[in-house]
């Protein structure tokens, strides 16, 4: 927040010397962001251009409440002005200076114009871009962030270029842990195929990963014995990580005992094959893992289907039978699904959509998806919009891209050229519960057709597009309908920001925005870290691993909010654990701010997900109630903070890992990963929440009134001079002193 500022309405600092035109000399010296200005001159545009000009870079004076005045010591070359009379008028300038701050009250003296609730990043990547940030050294087709260092990646059993001295001997990597500081990559042994599976996080913070597909040897041939890449089957299997910072943490998995159910076998083994299972927590930090096919193919078929969900860990129920995933075949796999406010799942796939009730057994059919088909492999971008009390926390689900092709052949592929279909660019939204009749609502559409794109919530409540292809669908086949083995073309690199607080026609945005150099095709991840920057991974729609079109891709990138360099606020007071209800909590932000500041801070919540597949699993957000007290003498504020909603909060917001950002004046702070609930499994614990106090400024303090009127004529001078001289914070100089104004005169003559 330099007053040394290009004024070109876009907020970026001036990389140089620029020459000021008269109409922008006032401006100049307007601090950005306050509702009030200090004027330095009674009429800074009678001020020469190219004396103005040479005010610069050299020396400052806080001349102003909320701006910085700077000298230099080099004239810019004018053929309007010589050297000697812009030396004489630029020291009589410079005299001045230090006589007009003088004359300001000391409270006025210094005031920085960025407030000391932020920390500067003046030096990180470029905003709005794609930077490299290393190789994973697998490629990433599923992700999740497991602390606030870490980053976790999966892949299917395939040839990477990492190998692992495993439990079955050395072999290809398909999973690592990848440092988001440093990028060191520490390969991880998993015994099973992970291909295609699905994942979420249990509420006490353990990550688990369910199912896969069966052996398969080099290009990507199916075995019923341990290949060349020594993997077991992996249609059933559990694999469960604890994260860890010290790299010692590794997968719990294989014939590691979970408990003695005879659905399990006594291992960690779920009740059936599932690939392509979706995966959802449950308000008592349980997961639900949803249908799958058995042996994995373009689209699922009545022989492979698995129309069943089960929960972990395990239950008396056993496999339950779901009648909507066998009327959503071939095209049921990953189905998607989102915890509701009710505690029942809002579920979509094919063009059905249920409000599915898994405790009474019990379905509530909704409105046909418009226009398009939005699950796998037409793998449109879907997420849920942020919570908070100004929506009443009624969720609306977002649906964006996909394809709106009938035909959608069999488990061995397309059966035409998909590749020439172009995608779907069409939105709608869905409020599921909180009126009698629901309906789908078209929203903006996108800049053009997206498959395989991908959401991602930001810290300030925007979201995040990008990945995926503008022709064909996801998977891959060698039928002869492929672009290399990849079921799609066209690979889309620039990104966009979808804003869902803004009105309709105004909610896709591009400004700015700076395209990735690198295709992400089928298999390509993106997730949200805790600097708020976003990380993306991936792309492989490939048998096994290989560098013909469109390769195998092992490069991570990150892309950069046009926020990141700003300076990012600090603050005291945040909990490490969040709960659901109870007594609000108190943030002081660090340093002096001002009221409209404080009214601006925002906390919010945001659980990453375990993104794979163009989804984010569990990814959700929500904005938590909140109040200001601000305090004029000091220029501190103190931010009151509900806690998560007691009634109904353990629907709203699973209980688990998330990460906490404070958000003033738009600007997230560095994430914490906070705890919500109690960290156990089990119904949470709810409560009341306590009411916030209300907003207030509390006002300087009032000088004490002299009743005397004998000593009000003797001071009546004395007001008179500070009259004048406070007139500076009401926007003048008041150059009472006629031989300061000959001076000045005399210079600029």
């Amino acid at each position: 927040m330099d007053a040394r500022r290009d004024l070109d309405g876009k907020g970026k600092l001036s990389k140089g010397p620029r020459w000021i035109q008269g109409g922008e000399k006032d401006a100049l010296f307007t601090s950005r962001g306050y509702s009030h200005t200090h004027v330095i001159l009674p009429a800074l545009s009678s001020i020469p251009d190219a004396l103005f000009n040479c005010i610069h870079k050299s020396q400052a004076y806080p001349v102003a409440g909320f701006a910085t005045v700077t000298l230099f010591s080099s004239f810019p070359n004018t053929p309007t002005h010589d050297g000697y009379t812009m030396l004489a008028s630029t020291l009589a300038l410079w005299a001045l200076l230090p006589a007009l701050a003088a004359a300001m009250p000391n409270s006025e003296k210094r005031q920085s114009p960025v407030p000391d609730t932020v920390t500067a990043n003046n030096a990180g990547p470029k905003a709005n871009s794609f930077q490299p940030a290393g190789d994973a050294g697998i490629s990433a087709q599923m992700m999740f962030l497991g602390t606030k260092n870490k980053v976790y990646i999966l892949d299917k059993t395939e040839n990477n270029p990492t190998t692992i001295d495993g439990l079955y001997g050395t072999h290809p990597a398909w999973a690592v842990e990848y440092d988001i500081n440093t990028q060191k990559v520490r390969p991880m042994d998993v015994y099973s195929n992970t291909f295609c599976a699905g994942g979420a996080v249990l509420g006490n913070g353990t990550w688990a990963v369910f199912g896969g597909n069966q052996p398969v040897t080099t290009d990507g041939v199916a075995t019923k014995d341990m290949g060349a890449y020594k993997d077991m089957t992996g249609g059933t299997a559990i694999r469960m990580l604890n994260p860890c910072d010290d790299e010692k943490c590794e997968y719990i998995q294989g014939a590691q005992t979970l408990d003695i159910n005879q659905d399990t076998g006594g291992y960690l083994q779920m009740t059936g094959k599932r690939w392509y299972p979706t995966v959802e927590t449950l308000p008592d930090g349980s997961l639900i893992v949803i249908g799958g096919d058995k042996n994995g193919g373009y689209v699922n078929t009545a022989v492979q289907d698995n129309p069943t969900y089960e929960f972990f860990p395990p239950n008396s129920q056993g496999a339950v039978n779901l009648q909507f995933l066998s009327d959503t075949l071939p095209v049921n796999l990953y189905p998607l699904t989102w915890l509701l406010p009710s505690g029942k799942l809002f579920m979509q796939a094919a063009r059905k959509t249920i409000i599915y009730d898994y405790k009474s057994k019990k379905t509530t059919d909704l409105p046909d998806m418009p226009i398009a088909t939005r699950v796998y492999p037409a793998s449109a971008a879907t997420v849920m919009l942020p919570l908070s009390s100004a929506n009443g926390w009624q969720p609306t689900i977002l649906f964006c891209g996909g394809s709106a092709t009938e035909k959608w052949g069999d488990d061995t592929g397309p059966g035409y050229n998909v590749t020439a279909v172009q995608a779907d660019n069409s939105c709608y939204r869905i409020t599921p519960e909180g009126s009698a009749n629901p309906i789908y609502e078209q929203d903006d559409w996108m800049f053009e057709g997206r498959t395989m794109g991908e959401f991602v919530l930001m810290p300030d409540g925007n979201i995040w597009m990008g990945n995926g292809a503008a022709m064909g669908t996801a998977g891959y086949g060698d039928d002869g309908y492929s672009v290399g083995q990849s079921y799609a073309q066209d690979p889309l690199y620039m990104p966009a920001i979808y804003r869902p607080f803004n009105s309709p026609g105004q909610r896709w945005d591009r400004t700015g925005l700076e395209a990735s150099l690198n295709e992400r095709l089928y298999h390509s991840v993106a997730l949200l870290l805790p600097d708020s920057s976003i990380l993306v991974s991936g792309s492989n729609p490939n048998k096994d691993f290989t560098n013909q079109q469109w390769r195998s891709r092992t490069d991570v990138e990150r892309w950069y909010p046009s926020y990141y360099n700003e300076p990012r606020p600090t603050f005291a007071g945040l909990p490490d654990t969040f709960s659901y209800g109870g007594d609000y909590f108190n943030l002081t932000l660090n340093g002096t701010v001002d009221a409209a500041t404080a009214n601006s801070t925002r906390v919010t919540l945001i659980r990453s997900g375990f993104h794979t597949h163009a989804m984010g699993f569990g990814q959700r957000q929500i904005f938590l109630d909140t109040s200001f007290t601000f305090d004029e003498a000091t220029q501190k504020a103190t931010i009151h903070v509900s806690q998560l909603p007691g009634t109904n909060g353990p629907n709203l917001f699973q209980p688990g890992p998330a990460l906490a950002f404070v958000v003033v004046d738009g600007v997230p702070s560095q994430g914490e990963m906070v705890m919500v609930g109690n960290g156990q499994l089990g119904e949470q614990p709810t409560a009341a929440n306590a009411e916030l106090p209300g907003s207030q400024t509390v006002p300087l303090p009032q000088p004490p009134v002299n009743n005397d009127p004998e000593s009000d004529k003797a001071n009546a001078g004395k007001t008179n001079v500070k009259s004048s001289a406070s007139s500076v914070s009401t926007g003048f100089v008041s150059l009472a002193a006629p031989g300061l104004v000959a001076v000045l005169a005399a210079a600029l003559l």
